[in-house]
């Protein structure tokens, strides 16, 4: 698959589950995050914002989401977004309930709950 169709994929994945609470586990470097996540609807960022040009595209989830911060506490995640960067996104599985899938600078595995 091309990197827009596994885009497309993984946008279809998530309107499936839309309503639900998505686990969403994120390695990058030598951290990893876990975020438990209710997805409520699906936004896209395209490279050529007119707003800021730093940002890359990405996946926006909108939703409800909480992560535990170093001393295990739980913290809600910031604007109820969550971003999905999609420059050199790969699905590498996907399953009704199970997608993982790697882009340029993490590793994404996301769980419906």
């Amino acid at each position: 698959m091309t990197e827009t169709n596994d885009i497309q994929t993984l946008k279809d994945w998530l309107n499936k589950h839309k309503d639900n609470t998505i686990i969403i586990e994120k390695k990058e470097l030598d951290d990893t995050d876990i975020v438990h996540f209710t997805l409520s609807d699906i936004d896209e960022r395209n490279e050529d914002n007119e707003i800021d040009d730093y940002l890359e595209s990405a996946l926006l989830l909108r939703g409800e989401g909480v992560t535990q911060n170093a001393d295990g506490e739980e913290v809600q995640v910031p604007r109820d977004t969550y971003e999905i960067i999609t420059h050199d996104l790969r699905i590498d599985e996907i399953s009704d309930s199970r997608v993982q899938l790697n882009t340029e600078r993490a590793a994404y595995t996301l769980t419906t709950k």
